[in-house]
């Protein structure tokens, strides 16, 4: 079989740039060692989806996406469940799955849950001032979510449909890109229920229709978890090889 994989933009890419390659690479290579062949387009050049017998895709443009709406082969992540990740999106299909959030337009009236996280609402945190701790509302327009404080310590996941949790650790300062993982607890000596954590992270990926995905949970003294964000295909950096197995797997059984 003859597939394209489509990768991502640099700046949809912040401080992932190689992990994101990567991890689309290795898929490649592991499609390509089972027999098939792939070519591999910028998404800033995809122009048309003909003679392909699937699509495996990081691309987050709406230009692209629109591309491969048009798509008539199975396409991995569909351009529809990279939208349900958009931050505005996830924040109303992830409802119950996430801290009390608020989307909002322009205008926080009624909330009145201090201190809380102010999101960027079109698109995902691409930007260091995207995603901001705050204990009062700066100043806003635009469309944008307001997600209230979980405490607990940060748990990092990366997973793939049909098989799971690929991989997970616990996350402190140095993990994450932008360093706002100093405002959660300190990771050490935690433990992680991986079978809620599985189940979670199952729930959300299955509302949102994203086969391959990662995110943030933050889990609370008490043992509960709450998801604060989720990512259609993520860097896997942490488990390049293993990932590249179950997402090459993934593809093919499509």
């Amino acid at each position: 079989m003859k597939f394209l994989a489509v990768s991502r933009e640099a700046r949809f890419s912040p401080n992932r740039e190689q992990s994101d390659a990567a991890i689309l690479a290795a898929v490649a290579a592991c499609l390509e060692r089972a027999g098939h062949s792939v070519d591999t387009v910028p998404e800033n050049v995809l122009t048309d989806t003909d003679g392909y017998d699937g699509i495996f895709q990081m691309a987050r443009s709406s230009a692209a996406l629109d591309i491969l709406d048009r798509a008539d082969v199975p396409v991995t992540n569909t351009s529809q469940a990279v939208r349900n990740c958009g931050r505005i999106a996830q924040t109303r299909l992830l409802e119950g799955l996430i801290p009390d959030s608020m989307v909002c337009h322009g205008s926080a009236d009624g909330w009145n849950r201090w201190p809380c996280w102010i999101k960027r609402g079109d698109g995902h945190a691409v930007n260091e001032d995207d995603v901001a701790f705050v204990h009062s509302l700066p100043q806003c327009s635009g469309d944008f979510v307001l997600q209230s404080h979980a405490p607990g310590f940060l748990v990092k996941f990366y997973g793939v449909r049909g098989t799971g949790i690929v991989d997970c650790y616990a996350a402190g300062v140095k993990d994450g890109k932008f360093g706002l993982e100093r405002y959660n607890d300190s990771p050490e000596g935690r433990f992680i229920d991986m079978d809620m954590l599985t189940e979670t992270a199952v729930k959300a990926s299955d509302r949102l229709g994203v086969d391959v995905y990662g995110g943030d949970a933050v889990v609370a003294e008490d043992g509960s978890m709450k998801i604060i964000d989720f990512n259609d295909w993520p860097s896997f950096r942490t488990c390049t090889v293993g990932a590249a197995r179950a997402i090459a797997k993934l593809i093919l059984e499509k």
